[in-house]
Formats: C-alpha cells, sequence, structure tokens
C-alpha cells in the first residue's frame, strides 16, 4: 500500500497533513507504475467516485471500445517562417481556444515535412497537452486546415454530434481533472494521448448524447459566422473608407525604410516605433480622406475612457459571486480558472469594473492594444486594471469603433502610442488621441452591423453551451435519467 498526503502548513512539532489516500498497488500499476502523489490526486479520484455512482456504465474516451478513434500530438519539427501565400496558418496550443484564432504565423509548404499530419481537421477535439494542461475545443471551419503545434492533442470521433458530446465532457470538472490527473513532468507538465484511455466517461443514451453534441456544434457554428462577419466589416472598412491595408503600404518602395522628423512633430516622444514611416503614411492618407476624422475622446465618439485602478484588497470567493478576467481571459472561448469576486465586498468597486454590453476593451499593459467588444453574456462580469474600457457615445454605433481600433491600421495606430522598455503600457489620454475616420452614419452602420451581430452570435454561443454542459452535469448527477430538454 503506497499513501499520498498533500502538505498544509508548518507545525512546531512538524508538518500536519489535510488530506490522505491509500492507494492499492493494482492502482499503481494500471496508472502506468506511476509513483507521483499528483496521479492518484484525491479530487480526481473522488470525481471517478461521483462517475461511478452515475446511472450509466462508464466507457474508456479513447482506445478499444472508447468514443473516439484517433488522438495524436503530431510530431516536433523545424518551424520555418515564410510569407502567407507560400506557407499555411500555424497556431499554438494557447490559439486554440481564442473566441477569434490568429495564426502567429505561416510555415513553409515546401520545407516543412509531413505538413498534413500537422493540420487541423473540421470537428476535431483539441486538447492542450503541455505547460497549461487540458484546455478543450472543437474545431470549426475557422480553422480548418491550418497547422497546429505538437503541444496540443487531435481527438478524432466518427461524427460531428459525438466530438462535439466529448468536448461537452472534456470541460465538465470530471474531464478536466481526469486530465490533470493523467500529466507528468517536473518543470513543465504534459500529458500524451496513450493517456486519454485512462479517462471515463458515461455512456449516456443516443438521443441525450446528440443533443448536447449537436449544441456544442451548433455553438462552434455559431462562432465561425461571428468571425466571418469581422472579417466582412474589416474588408468593408478599407473599401468604403478608400485606404490600403498596411501590408500594401511599403509596396511600392520594398526594403528598409526611413524617415526624417522635425523637431516640431516629435511630440515629447524620442520612440522610433512612435515615428515609423507606416504610421506616418497612415496618418497622412486619413488626412487626405474626403470626410471627416476626430480623435478617440471626442464626446461624437465616446462618453469616457477610463482605466480601473488596482484596488488593493480583493475578496474572492471560491464558488458564484462576480467573474473577474484578465487580459488574456477576455479573449477565450471559455476561460478556467477564473477568479471571482465577493459581491458584497466589491459593490462599491462595481460601477468602475463592471463591464457592459457594447463596451469597448483595449489591453492596456503587456501585450498592448488588442482590442474586444463585449458581448451580452460579458455583462455584469469585471476585468482586470490591465484593459481600458471605452464606452461609445449614444451617436456612434460601437460595432464601427470596435472594428476601426481593431483594424490593421487602427491596431498601428493603437501600438504607436505603447511606452515602457520592459513592460510596454497605454494610457487612457493616449487612446484618446488616437484619430476616427468619421464617414456618414449609414456607411458607420453598414460597417458596425456586422460587428453588433457578431457580438450576437457569440452571445448565442455561450448559452448553447452552458445549456449543453448544464445538461450534461445533471445527467451524469442522475437528476435527469429519462429525458432531456432540447437545447434552443
Amino acid at each position: 500500500m503506497v499513501k499520498t498526503a498533500v502538505k498544509t502548513q508548518p507545525y512546531s512539532n512538524g508538518p500536519i497533513f489535510r488530506h490522505s489516500i491509500g492507494v492499492s498497488l493494482r492502482e499503481v500499476l494500471k496508472a502506468g507504475e506511476r509513483l507521483e502523489a499528483s496521479a492518484f490526486n484525491l479530487e480526481a479520484k473522488k470525481a471517478i467516485e461521483e462517475l461511478d455512482a452515475a446511472p450509466y456504465n462508464l466507457v474508456p474516451l479513447f482506445g478499444h471500445g472508447g468514443l473516439a478513434h484517433e488522438a495524436h500530438n503530431a510530431f516536433r519539427f523545424k518551424r520555418i517562417w515564410v510569407r502567407p501565400p507560400h506557407g499555411i496558418p500555424f497556431l499554438s496550443s494557447s490559439d486554440i481556444i481564442a473566441l477569434n484564432p490568429e495564426p502567429e504565423g505561416y510555415l513553409s509548404l515546401k520545407h516543412t515535412k509531413r505538413i498534413d499530419h500537422l493540420k487541423i481537421r473540421l470537428w476535431d477535439v483539441l486538447i492542450s497537452c503541455s505547460g497549461t494542461i487540458g484546455n478543450v475545443a472543437l474545431a470549426g471551419q475557422s480553422i480548418e486546415g491550418m497547422a497546429l503545434s505538437q503541444h496540443a492533442i487531435r481527438l478524432r470521433s466518427i461524427e460531428p454530434e459525438l466530438a462535439g458530446f466529448i468536448a461537452a465532457f472534456l470541460r465538465t470538472r470530471w474531464g478536466r481533472l481526469q486530465m490533470t490527473q493523467a500529466t507528468y513532468g517536473s518543470v513543465v507538465v504534459h500529458i500524451e494521448p496513450n493517456h486519454l484511455k485512462r479517462i471515463q466517461v458515461p455512456d449516456i443514451p443516443t438521443l441525450m448524447r446528440f443533443q448536447i453534441g449537436r449544441a456544442m456544434v451548433e455553438a462552434t457554428e455559431a462562432r465561425d459566422e461571428a468571425n466571418n462577419l469581422l472579417k466582412h466589416a474589416g474588408k468593408l472598412l478599407h473599401e468604403r473608407l478608400g485606404l490600403p491595408p498596411v501590408s500594401d503600404l511599403g509596396a511600392e518602395n520594398p526594403g528598409p525604410r526611413c524617415s526624417q522628423i522635425r523637431a516640431s512633430t516629435l511630440e515629447d516622444r524620442l520612440e522610433g516605433s512612435y515615428h515609423s514611416p507606416e504610421v506616418y503614411r497612415v496618418l497622412q492618407l486619413i488626412k487626405k480622406l474626403p470626410i471627416t476624422t476626430l480623435t478617440l475622446g471626442d464626446p461624437n465618439i465616446s462618453k469616457n475612457i477610463f482605466s480601473v485602478t488596482k484596488f488593493r484588497k480583493r475578496v474572492y470567493v471560491p464558488k458564484g459571486g462576480i467573474p473577474m478576467l484578465s487580459s488574456k481571459q477576455i479573449f477565450q472561448i471559455d476561460p478556467i480558472d477564473i477568479k471571482r469576486l465577493a459581491k458584497g465586498a466589491h459593490t462599491k468597486d462595481l460601477p468602475e469594473i463592471q463591464l457592459a454590453e457594447h463596451m469597448v476593451l483595449v489591453t492596456r499593459s503587456g501585450t498592448t492594444g488588442k482590442t474586444f467588444l463585449v458581448p451580452k453574456y460579458m455583462s455584469g462580469w469585471t476585468a482586470s486594471e490591465h484593459a481600458n474600457r471605452i464606452v461609445p457615445a449614444d451617436t456612434c454605433n460601437p460595432g464601427y469603433l470596435y472594428v476601426w481600433l481593431a483594424s490593421d491600421l487602427g491596431q498601428l495606430l493603437v501600438k504607436r502610442q505603447a511606452y515602457g522598455s520592459v513592460i510596454q503600457e497605454i494610457d487612457r489620454f493616449q487612446l484618446a488621441t488616437i484619430p476616427v475616420p468619421w464617414p456618414s452614419a449609414e456607411v458607420r452602420d453598414e460597417i458596425g452591423n456586422l460587428a453588433l451581430r457578431a457580438s450576437t452570435l457569440r452571445t448565442k454561443a455561450w448559452i448553447l453551451e452552458q445549456k449543453a454542459l448544464e445538461e450534461l452535469n445533471d445527467l451524469v448527477l442522475g437528476l435527469r435519467q429519462k429525458d432531456i430538454t432540447p437545447i434552443e
């Protein structure tokens, strides 16, 4: 018999242990002769016991008799980056849970061997398997055919609805705990495809499983449609304003570029990035537009631009409370390990820290300039001080403002404002000076309404997934045994 324990705090007569658990030799052998305490995690064991008590038999996730027929995490390879026409978009394992995945770069089609083995297939269940373990996503059309890092497992099943059900289960605490239990490594933890064979899944009746999986598939399709609308809005912005994309600005003069700066135009900034030739080219093009150009701080565009002060005392609760997103979690489909603020302790802080629908967020610290349009389902949540808030004016279509700031041109002007050597920052006063082309209301609405529709679709996707997860939770706990309410 092997005993594992969790050390809590020092004691005058030696360490004390809050939890301990006995592990039989059979369990050690079944776990692959592993002796780490994490392989026999108490929470994970409790989760398995709950699954055993569920009114359904358990089947393996992968392997003989499992729900999935294939699982692999590709292979290690040398990354050779090229320009888009000569390469394939590449995603890292952290990109799989992004609301709008953007490739880190483009892998060479010519010099990357077995590149087809790296490609994402439609309805793959993607699982981060190195570093951060257990991020799960269902691959939709927006990332189909992209190359994916070896730090994510591709789990495949015979039909989309079954893949959707698998993704839903792995996002429950029963699925996550079993995945984290299988990790190995001291500094950077990992899981391997073979570890998925140990994960047990309740064998829910086909109809119920289909409805849960169908809801997950429809949520993925809604997010894909939202991303397509945002891409269309970005293209429409360039067409209606008559501005070329940033990638075309240096086409007439390729190679290294430099520019001379007059002392009168320094604006108390000496960084080369602030005075880059691309920035000046964009500013010249905007000045030549036959329309008015306002600044972000103009009352016709924004009611308020503000940042959250670092409230010194934060009271967190394990359940309930107010979800508080980090600047990274804002852009994720279903972020895990969200901190939750106690409602009573932060009532006075809410007017400053609470998010509202159609508020525009711009990250201000570390990774600067990333822009987000708050959807309805995040209304009432909070975000950290690392995101500046922009409250659009009543005369400003929030979608248009977001599309401009998130466009390649807008991003160039936003990131230009960043200052600092190690950790860069953008403050609210700098944001207020950013120029915003101001076409007719019809053009603003034509562009902005696409972004607003995308925001509505993201809310629809969130609701579909949360209802599916709730139904699955009720089924496992035996709260629903005969039927399941259709998910709409």
